[in-house]
Parts: structure tokens; sequence; C-alpha cells
């Protein structure tokens, strides 16, 4: 994959925040550094994303997909299956309304 991969992680919301996007977004960039990925992968604190309900919410890129209910300790799973270029995580995903 040529393009870098970034993870987004609401933190800038009203409620992603309280629910402890903050430690996602921290435990996200701890595992980039673990597995030592940090040339391809980013992480970055961004805006709400509309879907307060399901935070803390993480949006990769360029893949754009959506998840929700995000705890730290499932950082290192979704970072080293963007790098393998795995499935989407479908326990965690947000999927679109039809």
């Amino acid at each position: 994959m040529s393009d870098k991969i970034k993870i987004y992680v609401c933190t800038k919301g009203k409620k992603c925040p309280k629910k402890g996007s903050d430690d996602v977004c921290t435990a996200l960039e701890t595992a980039v550094s673990q597995l030592g990925c940090g040339d391809t992968v980013s992480v970055k604190g961004s805006k709400c994303m509309d879907l307060c309900k399901k935070g803390p919410v993480v949006v990769t890129m360029p893949d754009k997909i959506s998840y929700g209910r995000v705890e730290a300790s499932d950082a290192k799973e979704i970072v080293a299956n963007l790098v393998a270029g795995g499935k989407p995580i479908e326990r965690l995903r947000i999927k679109k309304k039809d």
C-alpha cells in the first residue's frame, strides 16, 4: 500500500472524550510504536464525527472504516490488522444505515 494509513480518533467531541477517547488515541500511538510501523501509520485526534452514541469512534483511512465503542485494549488489534491489510474488525465496525 503506497498511501500512508491514517487513524483518526474523535477527541474533541462532547461525548467521546468522556468515554475514554484520549486513552484510545494514546493506546493507538503506543501500538504504532510497538509494532514499528510509524513510517506507514499515523494517529491523529479529530473533531466530532457525529457518531456520539457509538463513541469512542475511530476512523481509518484510506479504507474509510468506522469503528465504535473502541477501548484502549482494541488498539493493537486495530493497528496490526491495518498494517497486515486485513478485513475490518466486525465486532467494532459501525455499519452504514441502509
